[in-house]
């Protein structure tokens, strides 16, 4: 069959890959002047900062299905997050004692033994073999779902930041079965920071790609079941995959918009070079007061505390989502 594919991100690459695997004729579209969606990676001088994520989960079954994760040579970030609130300097730690027992005591003295209880009950629930089945649950939100699993107000003030970086959500509006399989990912598997970037990722894909024609700059203005539209012309498929972000597909599927309201997810990357690390660990560290009138960063992560810069330069990256970020795409 020929097969077209919209969207040139890390799904987009997946499907085509899987056609192409299949004996299937592939065109791939893409509106930018690259592949890998928000997987992307800017050089700095003698390092390289990852834009829009900036880790990787290495218990994602696609992620072990589609990508040679050895080949990365990912190193690992700290078996815990550590939070921060700007007004008073005070740092928590929330770490995964399973993995890490030395995190035990940090752990309960942040968040009680109530709430760490909860966190291990929580925990416990999650199996490796069921993180897709986990996805097809009918839950509510992630922000009713942590109410409605009675974690107190200042342990969601921790859980808010990490779950709106990773949907890009800052409302928290994603079912909480996403929350449960983010969570049991981290449970079963590591966050590791590719050698060569985030962009490593789609890179590798694009370049098992053999027979698949790929457009780039080529921006979809409508589509069929068994069409494509792009720059005034038509192209005739035997079918059509959509991979773009909601927003997108309701543009170029308007019945959609009647069942789901078009979502525009921002996320912004601030990087800079700082005299000396804010800490030592290679940890993400939350804003547990983001969202208030002058605490736009979510999270920040510091790069060089995982794979250490050549002249010793110390890099900061802050990340800011929905609008708080300047572009509806990555930026630095």
């Amino acid at each position: 069959m020929r097969i077209a594919v919209v969207g040139g991100g890390l799904a987009g690459l997946a499907v085509a890959l899987g056609c192409e695997e299949a004996g299937h004729d592939v065109t791939l579209y893409e509106a930018s002047d690259r592949l890998g969606g928000r997987m992307m990676t800017r050089p700095e001088g003698h390092h390289l900062i990852d834009l829009g994520f900036h880790v990787l989960h290495t218990a994602y079954p696609a992620l072990k299905r589609w990508v040679d994760v050895p080949s990365l040579r990912g190193k690992p970030m700290d078996a815990c997050t550590m939070t921060i609130q700007p007004s008073t300097g005070r740092r928590r730690v929330l770490g995964d004692a399973l993995k890490a027992p030395r995190y035990l005591l940090p752990t309960l003295r942040s968040v009680g033994i109530g709430d760490g209880l909860r966190f291990l009950r929580w925990r416990l629930s999650t199996s490796p073999k069921d993180l897709e089945r986990s996805m097809d649950a009918v839950t509510p939100t992630i922000e009713l779902g942590l109410k409605q699993r009675n974690f107190t107000a200042e342990t969601q003030r921790v859980l808010g930041p990490l779950f709106a970086g990773i949907t890009l959500d800052p409302s928290l509006s994603e079912r909480m079965a996403f929350a449960d399989f983010t969570w049991s990912a981290m449970s079963h598997g590591q966050m590791i920071v590719p050698e060569h970037g985030i962009a490593a990722v789609p890179e590798q894909l694009a370049q098992r790609l053999a027979s698949t024609t790929v457009n780039l700059n080529t921006e979809i203005s409508a589509i069929t079941n068994t069409s494509v539209e792009a720059d005034g012309e038509v192209h005739a498929f035997d079918r059509v995959v959509l991979t773009v972000p909601q927003h997108v597909a309701t543009r170029l599927l308007p019945e959609l918009s009647s069942d789901h309201s078009p979502v525009e997810r921002l996320t912004s990357t601030v990087a800079f070079v700082a005299p000396q690390p804010p800490y030592k660990q290679a940890r993400l560290l939350l804003n547990e007061e983001w969202g208030g009138q002058a605490n736009t960063v979510l999270h920040v992560h510091l790069p060089t505390n995982v794979h250490p810069h050549p002249e010793g330069e110390h890099w900061v990256v802050a990340t800011l989502v929905g609008q708080d970020a300047d572009e509806p795409d990555v930026t630095a």
